[in-house]
């Protein structure tokens, strides 16, 4: 009687992760070390009047070891807004798939703006340097590209969405857009109410999208997959104006 063939497991369970190295350990705790330093020294000095020097020397390194971690002061700062953005990930991540997309950025952005916002002297600091700093802006803009990026490959998995399909990217956007509008309203308003304010903030989209004349949904999606197949076959896609 032949053998039953054995499936082999998938390489993430058949080989368990390593250990992180001695090395690897000191890298990460040099760098939460001159985030740190940043955080405070920027928070107590102002961000103008702290310098690259000051930083490293607060985190008992040298300029030159600052700079291999990170490109510049502002990169430094928006370390903790990593986090923040790393929570909204993971809550996505977990939502159930069977939830509609839009109910699940929803359920995913009240507990990691709640989780945010927990520090709210910090948050303030921040979003207020963010209004009047173009460099800080630009840093943080570069963060967001990226978890867009990441929460676009979770919404293809969740939709089980093809290469030409748009809405991924799209989910992404709105998702990184309510996130960042979420602390934004919040440190206008300084609401406890982190879901109402969610909320408000999901149903104003809502409205707006419902105001689109009747019938409008159904023609962009029949005109967006009729340029997707004139660019795959290669013909030139007429402008809005001349449809």
């Amino acid at each position: 009687m032949a053998r039953e063939a054995r499936k082999a497991k998938p390489f993430s369970r058949a080989v368990p992760p390593m250990p992180k190295s001695l090395r690897q350990r000191k890298l990460e705790v040099v760098r939460e070390a001159l985030a740190a330093a940043a955080e405070e020294l920027l928070l107590s000095r102002g961000f103008e009047r702290t310098t690259v020097e000051e930083i490293a020397k607060a985190a008992g390194v040298s300029r030159r070891t600052f700079f291999r971690y990170y490109e510049s002061k502002e990169h430094a700062l928006v370390e903790r807004s990593e986090r923040w953005g790393e929570r909204l990930y993971v809550e996505l991540a977990a939502r159930p798939r069977e939830e509609p997309p839009l109910l699940a950025i929803r359920n995913a952005l009240v507990p990691a703006v709640a989780a945010g916002i927990e520090d709210a002297e910090f948050i303030r600091w921040v979003i207020r340097v963010l209004r009047e700093k173009s460099r800080l802006r630009r840093v943080m803009m570069e963060r967001r590209n990226r978890l867009e990026e990441r929460i676009a490959a979770l919404m293809t998995a969740r939709l089980h969405a093809g290469p030409h399909d748009d809405k991924p990217m799209l989910l992404a956007f709105v998702a990184r857009a309510l996130f960042d509008t979420a602390f934004n309203a919040w440190y206008d308003h300084e609401t406890r109410d982190v879901g109402g304010l969610v909320d408000g903030l999901v149903a104003g989209l809502c409205a707006v999208t419902a105001e689109m004349p009747p019938g409008y949904a159904g023609r962009a999606a029949r005109s967006a997959r009729r340029d997707r197949t004139d660019a795959r076959r290669g013909r030139r896609v007429p402008s809005v104006e001349n449809r």
